[in-house]
């Protein structure tokens, strides 16, 4: 039968192409559907991966936060008159931060209870215990306290170091016991001789000072620390402790754990810690700047009395000696060598060089022992003993008239100062 005019039948290639053409507009749409999943994909992932560590972040500190405490301070600080000092009727209070590392131990920073007359321990239940101080190394700024009677999860340890760009998670509490937390890492390491500290990108808040610093196990890896110097005393009317304690621009530290576990270590052992002693006492030495008239150039620690047959004395140095290096690093100022020198255990031998009127001196130093567990310079009655007190600088900070104008001597000591490594 032959086939109608109007009826062609079609070959092969050509069914397979309108087929094709009839598929396409759902092939196009399976396409730009798999085109936008894969898109998404990463967006998801990363989502994911957000959540994960949220998550697990939420986990470390729902962990973590009963062995969290609140550390109240109290005391009635000396106030100075002409006649003398006499304390304050008005009570002061300084609020940091505790952890626990036993039932009953806790540990914080040195500045929170400095001179405390009684210290009170919040839980995180909001329960309130009196607690004992068993000993503080002011240096490195960790105290350990005792709270009778309570039964706290302890923290454990970091089982290895702590390395740059670690994951850090800080804990504590700041007004009426709030708890606080942030997450950040650690973005630099200060190191002084036998001192160290690590610096952080979290957020640490007013009342941080002695909170946790965790790794991304859970784990104790320091203590935070609201300042970057050595704790002092705060004396006059004028200071207002109840806020808490601060931390200096901004910036966030921690004391790592090792320098912790040392301190820890001891006055579990013995309720103190051991702290150099050079029997000397100092002042700072500064020249005006040649270029900013205003500005005043640190260069050393000038000796205003060395204790006879005390260490430094033994050494060599003498009233009026320009102090620029100790241990290989360059000296600036008088707190800067008298945390040094107490951070040095008794019986250390460090290289110490000074200028004497025109010339350049080196020597070796072996220290003695601090007779006292906080260094006279840091107690609030140093302001009146001034150069009597043997063991770090004096309040006044002043410079020494013949050092200011011999220029030469000046000129050397930058010298010596920038050459001391």
């Amino acid at each position: 039968m032959r086939d109608s005019p109007c009826c062609h039948r079609t070959s092969g290639p050509a069914r397979r192409a309108a087929s094709w053409l009839r598929l396409a507009p759902g092939l196009l749409c399976l396409g730009g559907a798999l085109a936008l999943l894969t898109l998404a994909a990463p967006r998801a992932r990363a989502q994911t991966t957000l959540s994960a560590i949220e998550a697990d972040v939420d986990q470390i500190v729902r962990r973590a936060r009963p062995s969290l405490v609140t550390v109240v301070s109290q005391r009635y600080p000396l106030l100075y008159y002409r006649t003398g000092m006499v304390k304050s009727r008005r009570l002061y209070s300084r609020v940091g931060s505790g952890v626990a590392i036993g039932a009953d131990e806790v540990l914080t920073t040195a500045s929170v209870v400095l001179e405390a007359e009684k210290i009170i321990v919040v839980t995180a239940n909001k329960l309130q215990v009196d607690a004992v101080l068993v000993g503080m190394d002011p240096i490195r700024n960790v105290a350990l306290l005792r709270v009778p009677g309570l039964e706290l999860p302890a923290l454990t340890f970091a089982s290895r170091p702590t390395e740059l760009g670690d994951w850090v998670i800080a804990l504590g509490s700041s007004y009426g016991a709030a708890p606080t937390q942030s997450v950040g890492n650690i973005s630099y390491r200060w190191r002084e001789p036998r001192l160290t500290l690590l610096q952080l990108t979290n957020q640490v808040y007013p009342g941080n000072s002695g909170g946790a610093a965790l790794n991304s196990r859970g784990e104790l890896i320091g203590l935070v620390q609201g300042e970057l110097d050595s704790p002092r005393i705060a004396g006059g009317e004028g200071d207002n402790e109840a806020d808490s304690d601060r931390r200096p621009g901004g910036a966030s530290f921690i004391i790592p754990l090792q320098q912790v576990r040392l301190v820890c270590d001891a006055l579990r052992r013995e309720g103190r810690v051991r702290l150099g002693w050079m029997g000397v006492s100092t002042r700072a030495g500064y020249v005006n700047s040649e270029t900013q008239p205003d500005l005043r150039v640190p260069l050393g620690a000038i000796v205003e009395a060395a204790k006879p047959g005390g260490p430094a004395d033994r050494a060599g140095l003498q009233r009026g000696d320009l102090i620029v290096a100790f241990d290989g690093e360059r000296v600036e100022s008088p707190e800067q060598l008298a945390r040094w020198v107490g951070a040095a255990p008794p019986g250390t031998t460090v290289r110490v060089v000074w200028a004497h009127q025109d010339m350049r001196r080196e020597g070796h130093v072996t220290m003695g022992e601090s007779p006292t567990g906080i260094p006279t310079w840091m107690r609030p009655d140093s302001v009146l003993a001034g150069p009597a007190a043997p063991d770090g600088p004096s309040r006044a900070a002043a410079p020494e008239p013949r050092v200011r104008r011999a220029r030469g001597v000046l000129d050397r000591a930058r010298g010596l100062r920038d050459s001391a490594r």
